[in-house]
């Protein structure tokens, strides 16, 4: 039986190009850049059995565990070596988030992983820009360019370009699963490389998020540099103590 979001995108595209599905991770972390992974499948793809079985168990990612997204997303990046897809990700820093809040990091991460995957199309598809409707909620699904473009939950007003939302499109659309695998794995990598040079807040297993062992942190060390301060003004109700960071802390970069 087929994958019901390989049959759900293969039926929407009936007659275009083809689909791109986007997603993020990270949007709710105290911690780390939010990523975004952006997934084009031309129609071309869905006409091939091969493709059918490759993808037969993706799905949202959050529905598998980490072990499980690190297989599905290698099989990601094969089917892109090969040519079968286009797939790539992109990031907003702490400093980004700080600056444009969450919702306009993670619109910007949406962004930058689109125009990459525009990159490597070599023009095949280009992301459009949004029309005058567009500013006032009218979202344009570029039909007439022949793509349906899909961005995970409700439409993105601070996304420049043209697409539609769909609530729970990682688990009802191959294009977006696969962007949520490929978003979620990316930070998650970034997040175990975090933890190495910081392991007491415990980066590796929770990711950023707030688990116990990691707010226990917060409180006897303080933040780091990968902290996002807006959130933790929000968590903590005050700035975070800058006294508190070590030195090697406050020598590391943002994002």
């Amino acid at each position: 039986m087929p994958n019901p979001r390989w049959t759900h995108d293969r039926k929407l595209i009936k007659g275009r190009h083809g689909i791109v599905g986007v997603d993020e991770a990270g949007r709710g972390c105290l911690a780390g850049p939010v990523v975004a992974g952006c997934v084009l499948l031309p129609a071309r793809f869905f006409g091939f059995s091969r493709n059918r079985k490759k993808v037969e168990q993706v799905n949202d990612s959050k529905q598998f565990s980490e072990t499980q997204r690190e297989v599905l997303y290698e099989s990601i990046l094969q089917l892109a070596h090969e040519g079968e897809i286009m797939a790539a990700s992109g990031s907003a820093s702490i400093e980004e988030i700080e600056q444009h809040n969450i919702v306009g990091a993670t619109c910007l991460a949406m962004k930058r992983a689109m125009e990459k995957v525009s990159h490597i199309s070599e023009g095949f598809w280009q992301p459009e820009a949004k029309g005058d409707g567009d500013l006032f909620g009218e979202m344009n699904s570029q039909g007439g360019t022949g793509w349906e473009v899909l961005v995970d939950g409700r439409e993105m007003k601070r996304l420049p370009y043209a697409h539609k939302g769909l609530v729970k499109g990682d688990t009802l659309s191959l294009a977006i699963s696969m962007a949520s695998l490929v978003a979620k794995v990316t930070r998650d990598r970034h997040m175990r490389e975090l933890d190495a040079q910081h392991p007491r807040y415990d980066f590796c297993s929770n990711k950023g998020y707030g688990a116990p062992l990691h707010l226990k942190a917060l409180k006897e060390i303080g933040p780091t540099m990968h902290h996002r301060p807006r959130f933790l003004r929000n968590l903590l109700g005050q700035e975070a103590p800058k006294e508190k960071r070590s030195e090697e802390q406050c020598q590391l970069s943002f994002g």
